[in-house]
């Protein structure tokens, strides 16, 4: 076996042990590095170093156009601009690669920047790297954001209350409650399964995690109950499990104090 062919059969070997994302062309591995820092930003909620891969006037379209003016102006309507819906446009798109499960979303790149969520965001490239100039919403993108704190209040000052939630991406429901100290607490989910929400009690003062004082056979993932151990407010916080991208979970919150 002559040398040559050796040689030729070890560039064959290396091409093909080369993975994908290596093969990639220099625009595209640059529009995959840059959804990789933009999904790690918003992961860790980094939201001046979001602000940074935008280009002002930032256009954000949701059935009406709101120009988006400055940092301050897009720090203002964070919650509508990358809601989970959005998040997941981002989460799930990629360059298709040979080989590998197609991308949910096929980011399309060209000489002038990047297209993500089946174009429903748009980057283009400027001498400081690709930014984002264009937003579409997605439908139902405020839905199951998880809202403000909200008090839970007894007709008589004690009893029992349910509400109802619906819970997307990694959001937590709050729900706060007035108590004395030896006050029997219970928290109840209900019409979900245990490993797509969970609930716990914190104290408000100190931010303390309550363990629950019930059955040993109940699942705490379910059920919280027990005396309170002092006078003062307590969060029972409904927490959303599983994939970021997973369809949102509908639930019912029982809450009684005696």
């Amino acid at each position: 076996m002559s040398r040559a062919y050796v040689l030729a059969a070890l560039a064959m070997a290396l091409v093909v042990a080369v993975p994908a994302q290596a093969r990639q062309t220099g625009p595209e591995r640059e529009a995959e590095a840059f959804r990789q820092r933009l999904l790690a930003a918003l992961a860790r909620d980094d939201r001046a170093a979001v602000a940074g891969m935008i280009q002002y006037r930032l256009i954000v379209e949701a059935g009406f156009l709101i120009p988006v003016g400055d940092r301050a102006e897009l720090f203002r309507l964070w919650n509508i601009v990358f809601s989970p819906a959005t998040r997941c446009l981002i989460e799930e798109s990629g360059i298709p690669r040979p080989g590998m499960p197609a991308p949910k979303y096929a980011m399309r790149v060209d000489s002038a920047g990047v297209a993500l969520g089946d174009g429903r965001i748009r980057a283009v490239r400027r001498p400081g790297g690709l930014k984002i100039t264009h937003i579409t919403l997605p439908a139902g993108y405020g839905e199951g954001t998880g809202g403000q704190p909200r008090a839970v209040r007894f007709r008589w000052g004690k009893g029992r209350v349910s509400y109802a939630g619906r819970l997307s991406a990694d959001n937590v429901d709050v729900y706060v409650v007035k108590a004395s100290k030896g006050d029997l607490l219970n928290a109840q989910l209900q019409r979900v399964q245990a490993d797509r929400a969970s609930v716990r009690v914190v104290q408000q003062a100190g931010n303390r995690v309550i363990p629950s004082k019930g059955p040993a056979s109940a699942d705490k993932r379910r059920l919280w109950a027990g005396p309170v151990p002092e006078t003062g407010e307590y969060r029972i916080e409904v927490a959303r499990k599983g994939a970021f991208c997973d369809p949102p979970v509908s639930y019912q919150l029982t809450v009684s104090l005696e």
